[in-house]
């Protein structure tokens, strides 16, 4: 399994840090969120690098969003990026 230690993977469903990844063969990282119990799919900040990104739905910062928004905050650098799909919604079985 991916080490967690080498890189902070946000779930970009709901920006949590409690997340398992695994290694991808890109910059697209694919994981499970520990928190919501659903897979994701990460995308870096395409200012800085960091997969250290808001979530589109709000939820770790204790906000559910009534309407998804259109853009999030890296919380490394504090760009502004646009908000992405954060992958199926279904619960992971792993």
């Amino acid at each position: 399994m991916y080490d967690s230690h080498d890189i902070e993977v946000h779930c970009s469903r709901c920006g949590s840090n409690d997340t398992d990844v695994e290694p991808g063969d890109g910059e697209v990282k694919q994981g499970r969120c520990l928190r919501c119990e659903k897979d994701f799919q990460a995308t870096p900040c395409p200012f800085c690098g960091s997969y250290r990104v808001e979530g589109s739905y709000g939820i770790s910062v204790g906000v559910r969003y009534s309407e998804l928004v259109t853009t999030v905050d890296c919380k490394d650098c504090r760009s502004e990026i646009p908000a992405r799909d954060p992958g199926p919604e279904t619960p992971s079985e792993r």
